[in-house]
């Protein structure tokens, strides 16, 4: 009921009021698990009695967001884990994987056309989507799991909590477990999806419902492995578990804040710039820069709302102490693990490519372990990019205005990488750390960095505004107004490119402070490999870049 009134006092929706309200409620439950739990327990039942607090609180949250539609969570967690069941008794862990992939996909996706609005729904498929890459990856990482036994006997070390057996204190450093889920991770590989977490054995149902309902992450993300999620209920996430690094508090007050302040400015700045006005007959009589100026500037608070709102999450897992990413080289403790958006780099990016790897980076990852690489089979890169691509499009919903904004983006990246590469013997020389004292030269890089900077700007929130409209009627009245610019523009350089005569590949030599001629086909200069990017996508063991 007071949710009710806040809404009607506040004016704010009340769906809208219990999103913010669930992220908020994470923090003080965060904060008792982090006082209570994340240390030594005198019992064998310590992995159990912290994975049950998940599930109580995790399963109550979900409640109060989602009413009675916490039964959705619940049959896609069970049914997922019973395909893996059944796929571990029938010795089919594939068909298992394929299974628990196409039921939760088309849960999500008969869930999406049932609830479908006009708006930006704020309802039980919020959560879902979360959960149905969740499940995803968990079925498929039980599918990995069984190449692992056949590869090499398995370490007996117990899986089921229930049993694990901690010789009465968990002081003992649990790094030293050799769970075939769990391994030590190498410096710099990202914690939410490390290598090696293919699941031997199937966990238990009561773990895989509190790991489906973290209650730092159910809601809005961010994406993680059960691999993780096991590491932190047992403490082997952390180095010695007598001895918790400090200083999360403090780092978990500023994602709070920061997380506030984004929020507080998208709130005041869509006041402003209100998407709904470039559906007007007002916003199609003005001036074509003027349009120009307030579609950029309502893009860029399109986009404050999730920053902020994905900011203000990550304080929560922070404090419960699951994002520990280890030390930096000055042995401070660093408490980004599970960040999901890197916001100096994107803020200030010069390059759509840079915007990728900084923004949704969890979500961005699962898409490169999960769909990227299993479309290996196809024997073309381009083609799995695509793909991976419409996966996202879909994922996000039914809405037409998600295929028109990662259809564009495929475009965009593809013209910037072609370009990029025209320019480059002009461009490298720019950055080299001989050349610092030049100031022409000075002048010429931070003009570079500002036409980066301002173009992958226009690029990107001219494509966010699809996202935001949602409505093919909307997003054409839309781009009508500005003539479709954004579309113009890049699919005109994509023609240009293509009826250019292609310029001869140069790479600078830095120790000659000169450029070197290679062999276009060439993959090696001076020792250095060419990045292995494929539109948008970077293929290596830390980062996809959608």
């Amino acid at each position: 009921m007071f949710v009710k009134k806040l809404s009607v006092e506040t004016g704010v929706s009340e769906q809208v009021l219990r999103l913010l309200l669930t992220i908020l409620f994470a923090y003080p439950i965060s904060l008792i698990y982090r006082l209570t739990l994340v240390r030594p327990l005198k019992t064998k039942w310590a992995p159990f009695i912290r994975n049950l607090y998940v599930v109580i609180t995790g399963l109550s949250l979900s409640y109060f967001f989602n009413g009675h539609h916490i039964k959705h969570s619940l049959i896609t967690t069970i049914v997922t884990w019973l395909f893996c069941y059944l796929g571990s008794i029938f010795r089919n862990r594939v068909l298992s994987a394929i299974a628990s992939f196409l039921f939760n996909v088309t849960y999500l996706l008969v869930g999406y056309y049932m609830t479908a609005t006009d708006d930006y729904d704020v309802s039980w498929t919020m959560p879902q989507c979360v959960l149905c890459l969740r499940m995803i990856g968990f079925a498929m990482d039980f599918m990995d799991g069984e190449k692992l036994l056949k590869s090499k006997p398995p370490v007996n070390v117990k899986e089921n909590i229930t049993n694990t057996n901690e010789k009465n204190t968990d002081t003992k450093k649990v790094s030293q477990q050799t769970d075939s889920s769990i391994s030590t991770r190498p410096q710099k590989q990202p914690i939410s999806f490390e290598k090696n977490i293919q699941l031997g054995t199937l966990p238990p149902l009561i773990e895989t419902i509190g790991y489906a309902n973290f209650f730092g992450s159910f809601l809005i993300g961010p994406q993680f492995s059960f691999h993780l999620y096991r590491k932190f209920i047992t403490m082997s996430l952390y180095p010695d578990p007598s001895n918790i690094p400090p200083r999360c508090y403090w780092f978990a007050l500023k994602s709070f804040l920061l997380g506030a302040l984004y929020l507080g400015v998208q709130q005041v700045g869509s006041g402003y710039f209100p998407q709904s006005y470039l559906l007007t007959a007002e916003y199609a009589a003005k001036p074509f820069i003027h349009k120009l100026i307030i579609m950029w500037w309502t893009g860029k608070f399109i986009l404050s709302k999730y920053l902020g709102i994905w900011t203000l999450s990550e304080g929560a897992c922070i404090l419960s102490g699951i994002s520990f990413n280890g030390y930096d080289d000055n042995g401070n403790p660093k408490w980004d693990g599970l960040s999901n958006i890197e916001k100096w780099n994107f803020e200030f990016a010069t390059s759509l490519t840079q915007i990728i790897t900084s923004f949704n980076t969890n979500t961005n990852l699962w898409t490169k372990l999960y769909i990227f690489k299993r479309l290996v089979f196809l024997g073309n890169k381009q083609l799995s990019s695509i793909l991976s691509l419409v996966f996202l499009a879909l994922w996000h919903g039914l809405h037409s205005g998600y295929y028109f904004c990662f259809s564009l983006e495929f475009f965009d990246i593809e013209a910037e990488k072609r370009w990029a590469k025209r320019f480059e013997r002009y461009t490298k020389p720019l950055y080299l750390s001989q050349n610092n004292s030049n100031p022409k030269i000075m002048f010429g890089k931070y003009l570079h960095l500002f036409i980066g900077w301002f173009g992958q700007t226009c690029a990107l929130h001219y494509a966010i505004i699809s996202f935001g409209l949602l409505k093919w009627d909307h997003v054409i009245s839309a781009y009508n107004s500005v003539y479709w610019i954004g579309h113009l523009t890049v699919f005109g350089l994509l023609l240009f490119d293509i009826i250019l005569p292609k310029p001869k590949t140069k790479k600078v030599d830095k120790e000659t402070n000169g450029i070197v001629k290679v062999d276009k086909e060439s993959k090696n200069v001076n020792g250095g490999y060419k990045s292995d990017r494929i539109n948008g996508y970077i293929k290596n063991d830390s980062k996809i870049e959608r």
